[in-house]
């Protein structure tokens, strides 16, 4: 890309195995935008996106589902070293992991997303401070897209 392009880093939620409306719009739009000469990074959150064309996303994935939901009920995952948790959010393991449909009970999932919602205040603080040093040292966009309101948490940072 030419240095006067838009640099953009569009943060996509993955959704595990299944083929994601979200995840097949997110990616067309960063591959047409990426055509059209703005230098994007779609990167996807909690899982790897899944979409039925080319799949124009980075091979990484931020708040990664296996890291966040442990770290959401086991205190011990608050504190694993880094190298720990960059293997669990590998997106190869994420689709291991998410390759047969996965039964959570919904009101299970209240807490994480109140502990998404509060970012650094949350459970997943170090995963709000990972993205933010990426976004800082190496993405460097001049304009970040939030999909939804979970991966917002981070916005304070």
């Amino acid at each position: 890309m030419n240095d006067s392009a838009l640099r953009v880093t569009y943060l996509t939620a993955g959704a595990a195995g299944m083929f994601c409306g979200s995840c097949m719009h997110d990616n067309t739009l960063a591959r047409w935008l990426g055509r059209a000469g703005v230098d994007i990074q779609l990167v996807p959150c909690y899982t790897p996106i899944r979409t039925d064309e080319e799949d124009v996303s980075v091979d990484r994935v931020f708040f990664g589902g296996i890291n966040v939901f442990l770290q959401q009920k086991l205190p011990l995952f608050r504190h694993l070293p880094g190298f720990l948790d960059h293997w669990l959010d590998q997106p190869w393991l994420i689709r291991l992991a998410t390759q047969r449909a996965i039964e959570v009970d919904p009101k299970e999932l209240g807490g994480l997303t109140v502990s998404m919602l509060r970012g650094t205040h949350g459970y997943q603080k170090k995963e709000v401070r990972r993205l933010v040093d990426w976004l800082e040292r190496t993405a460097r966009p001049q304009l970040v897209v939030l999909t939804n309101m979970l991966i917002a948490g981070c916005v304070p940072e």
